[in-house]
């Protein structure tokens, strides 16, 4: 057991060591963040870990890992680990984001941890008020579990080079409803709490439904099919028409300016405005 516990810990120090060509695209404004964000949003984060880059691949998409952000709801009496989190975090505690993290396990973590990654706000659009308590008391139940390790053989296959493994393996071990590697896709956790409150995420329409929606029978929305919560990505809050995508750093704050912008590199500066107007004419 010691063995294995010894290799489960450095395979987890291997995935979740950080690359060095991460790209920042945007910085972020933390106070803007605390003052847009609201409880039951889903933080979506670009990682910088070797981990985060297998998922990016794998899922096509710039989100490697979600939270759900939960405010100070740890810091009440009736949550036992309210204290420690306020010792921890002190003023920060009241800006949390409950994670499912390969090393720490089930977590609140503060939300400025992610000031320095790419990441977005996706909220739900139209949830009631008790659903979207009922979505925190969910993940907040599953403060402290551990996570699912089990996962890791099969990310290590991820890490030899995909010519040498068959495609149906590749498919198998990430796509397959009830294998433990999806565990490793944080918003599991999340999508298991909207999807028992019949909130949708990212639903699908079997084909005999398209074909009685074709013929005017089932207006679109009302009769969907839900997938399993495993099968959840964290680009399926970024995709669902659900989700409203919170822009906390611009649009939010109000009107832009974006003629204000200093564009550095020459060769891709747009036109002046001259030229731009005597295009236009």
């Amino acid at each position: 057991m010691r063995v294995d516990r010894a290799l489960s810990d450095a395979v987890v120090r291997f995935l979740t060591r950080e690359v060095k060509n991460y790209q920042r695209r945007i910085p972020n404004n933390l106070d803007n963040l605390k003052k847009h964000v609201r409880l039951g949003d889903v933080l979506l984060v670009e990682g910088k870990s070797r981990l985060s880059q297998i998922i990016k691949y794998l899922t096509q998409s710039s989100w490697s890992h979600s939270g759900l952000y939960v405010g100070d709801r740890l810091l009440e009496a009736r949550h036992p680990g309210g204290e420690r989190y306020r010792d921890l975090y002190g003023e920060d505690a009241r800006h949390l984001v409950l994670e499912a993290d390969l090393a720490a396990g089930v977590s609140a973590v503060p939300i400025g941890k992610y000031m320095d990654y790419n990441i977005r706000v996706c909220r739900p659009y139209c949830i009631s008020e008790t659903d979207v308590e009922s979505v925190l008391e969910d993940v907040i139940a599953h403060s402290g579990d551990r996570y699912d390790q089990r996962q890791l053989l099969d990310l290590g296959r991820y890490l030899m080079p995909f010519r040498l493994l068959p495609a149906r393996w590749r498919r198998k071990v990430f796509f397959a409803g009830d294998s433990d590697s999806r565990a490793a896709i944080c918003s599991s956790l999340i999508a298991q709490a909207f999807l028992r409150v019949r909130y949708p995420i990212l639903p699908v329409l079997p084909a005999s439904l398209r074909e009685e929606q074709q013929q005017g029978l089932h207006p679109w929305g009302t009769r969907m099919r839900s997938v399993h919560p495993r099968l959840v990505l964290p680009r399926d809050f970024d995709l669902s028409p659900y989700f409203r995508i919170v822009k906390f750093n611009s649009v939010e704050e109000g009107p832009i300016d974006y003629q204000r912008i200093e564009w550095i590199d020459a060769a891709v500066a747009p036109p002046s405005r001259k030229t731009t107007k005597s295009t236009r004419s």
